[in-house]
């Protein structure tokens, strides 16, 4: 086991949350809350495309079908196409579903030659892969199977659907203007906006594939993906979950609490992400979990990873409880970190791993007994 940093190391000094308490109702705080994200850190989300159609094809030597997801502008002249997989869980014809965008997308979970690589996405890969400006290659095939562990969902039941977030959006400050959503919705907004909107499209297609239970829709994200699903679950009702691991700065770490990455080191190292404008000083990132009441948020984090900020994370999430129905008894965040490592409270749950910035099936087993436990 990797070894705990210094409890110095992960705290702030003395930090306390603004309190969601106000005079209207819950409905218009959280309307007037993601109205002031969007207009100081993420952009506009886009609207949804005015066609959008799926064709499936099941994979050679695989049960995993390929997902073409096209959509068009109103005027038809614009067209975008996206691939996604989905699993499905073996002898049900209802399973609720987990869908996500992963860095590599089925590419990344596969280990097989068969699922098409799209040429114009763009990814962030890690440097010793050896990969050039971000294009998939072969050899990243299967190198995300460990954050999308398939078998381990299917298993208990869930339908699985996953796509490559740099087929949306490159993620890349020149290419995210030449290819994907961006052109096709002509909107100057966030790539995480354009990531929520793929979660958002991801949706679309499954409620066209039938066989799924669309009543039970969680939505997952690792990083900066976890920012987009929960940007994503804050603006669309339809996601009855969301499973948000290591999603730090513009995710669910608070921008107050003086520990991990900041708003101007995001923009200044990936100017493509948000778009801050201006600054609300009486907001903070438990207002964009509180968007999601009362439906379930789960929020991960490892020791290690102070960057994402851990403590920040569980003091948000503690924060965003008064937005939920019922009282709510947290342990501590010196209890959390020492000694508790997990709670779940209703729709709210928490996990503190050991080791670093990573998405393993340890933190799956636990968003999967957090769903569990309100499945029907």
């Amino acid at each position: 086991m990797i070894p705990a940093l210094p409890l110095e190391d992960a705290f702030a000094g003395p930090f306390m949350l603004a309190s969601l308490d106000g005079p209207d109702t819950l409905e218009n705080r959280q309307e007037r809350w993601l109205n002031e994200l969007t207009d100081t850190i993420y952009g506009p989300l886009p609207p949804a495309p005015a066609e959008l159609d799926v064709e499936v094809s099941p994979l050679a030597g695989s049960p995993v079908e390929r997902i073409a997801i096209t959509m068009r502008s109103a005027d038809g002249a614009r067209a975008l196409t996206v691939d996604a997989a989905l699993w499905r869980p073996a002898g049900r014809c209802d399973a609720p579903l987990i869908a996500g965008l992963g860095f590599a997308g089925p590419a990344g979970i596969l280990a097989g030659p068969d699922f098409p690589l799209d040429t114009r996405a763009r990814v962030h890969c890690r440097r010793e892969l050896g990969i050039e400006n971000g294009r998939l290659h072969d050899v990243l095939r299967g190198t995300e199977a460990h954050r999308w562990p398939v078998e381990m969902l299917t298993a208990r039941g869930y339908a699985v659907m996953a796509s490559c977030y740099g087929s949306w959006a490159p993620d890349d400050p020149d290419e995210i203007v030449r290819h994907g959503a961006c052109p096709f919705i002509g909107l100057d907004t966030g790539a995480i906006s354009l990531w929520a909107w793929a979660i958002q499209r991801l949706l679309d297609a499954a409620e066209r594939l039938g066989g799924l239970d669309m009543g039970q829709v969680a939505v997952a994200g690792h990083s900066r993906l976890g920012k987009a699903a929960l940007w994503a679950a804050a603006n669309d009702t339809r996601i009855s979950a969301v499973l948000a691991n290591n999603s730090g700065c513009a995710g669910a770490a608070p921008a107050g609490h003086a520990v991990g990455e900041t708003l101007a080191q995001m923009a200044a190292a990936y100017p493509h992400w948000i778009k801050p404008r201006g600054h609300a000083p009486s907001l903070d990132q438990h207002h964009l979990l509180a968007c999601t009441a009362p439906r379930k948020v789960y929020v991960a984090s490892a020791e290690q990873d102070l960057w994402a900020d851990p403590a920040g994370t569980y003091l948000a999430l503690v924060a965003a409880s008064e937005a939920w129905p019922g009282s709510c008894s947290w342990p501590s965040v010196e209890a959390m970190w020492t000694r508790d490592r997990q709670t779940m409270n209703a729709a709210l749950g928490h996990h503190l791993r050991p080791g670093s910035h990573e998405l393993l099936p340890y933190d799956w087993q636990r968003f999967l007994d957090f769903l569990d436990g309100g499945r029907a």
